[in-house]
């Protein structure tokens, strides 16, 4: 695919992301796209809002719980994408936002390089519980590579209070999200590739391979532990992610 086309798919997709509206997906425009041209054209939206004053605070991982036949794909996180517990989003700024409960990993150093699980549990990272809200910003997606092209779909990532990582077994944490007080679903830390950390492993060496690293500070999505349930006002707006003993967050959306 030539450099121009790419940039004006990412530059569709930018205004799409910019004016919360929905635009035919990169691959029925053109069908040969493959997922080195979605992750370029996402550099290249990403790139734009860095220059306007943005910066990169972390990742989003996807399919991550789709089991081990499906290839994880990657969102990039900007700062004003990552919004604590409690905070209220307004519709309008988004097309058809959805929701689900996942562990976030807030990584404690700099991480260069591809590192095993093993590796990742020493280190002095957080773990915290966390809401990912969704967004399509196309009409008529095919999978995955539409996704990435589209910031592997992530709007904003709701993260509530860390704690280290050594207190706890990632694997284990089960998260439950519910609506307006009416539960949605259950899930377990270990439906994230076993272990959201194998999810944070597999990121470092993806990142590596893309010229970028995991900073310190930097939080990671490391997946759905819950599936994606759709915002549907006005029955259906506020959401709580309960963690058990990690916590809970929650998040509003405004008609």
């Amino acid at each position: 695919m030539s450099d121009r086309l790419r940039a004006d798919l990412a530059c569709r997709l930018g205004d799409a992301w910019t004016s919360a509206f929905a635009i035919p997906a990169p691959s029925t425009v053109e069908p040969s796209l493959t997922a080195d041209d979605a992750y370029a054209i996402q550099e290249m939206i990403i790139a734009g809002r860095v220059r306007q004053g943005r910066r990169r605070a972390g990742w989003k991982l996807g399919l991550t719980s789709a089991g081990p036949e499906a290839t994880p794909i990657v969102g990039t996180l900007l700062d004003d994408m990552v919004v604590p517990s409690g905070t209220e989003l307004a519709m309008a700024g988004m097309v058809a936002p959805m929701v689900e409960a996942e562990v976030v990993v807030r990584i404690g150093e700099d991480v260069a390089g591809p590192r095993s699980v093993e590796e990742l549990a020493v280190g002095p990272h957080m773990v915290g519980p966390g809401i990912e809200v969704i967004d399509y910003r196309t009409t008529d997606s095919t999978g995955p590579i539409d996704w990435i092209a589209d910031n592997s779909t992530v709007a904003y990532a709701v993260v509530g209070t860390f704690v280290p990582l050594a207190d706890v077994d990632p694997a284990a944490i089960e998260a439950s999200l519910s609506a307006d007080s009416r539960h949605l679903a259950t899930g377990r830390g270990a439906k994230v590739m076993g272990n959201p950390l194998a999810a944070v492993a597999w990121l470092t060496r993806h990142l590596s391979e893309r010229g970028h690293l995991l900073e310190e500070g930097h939080v990671v999505l490391t997946g759905s532990l819950t599936g994606h349930h759709r915002v549907e006002t006005p029955d259906q707006v506020d959401f709580a992610g309960d963690f058990g003993d990690l916590g809970t967050v929650t998040v509003t959306f405004r008609p």
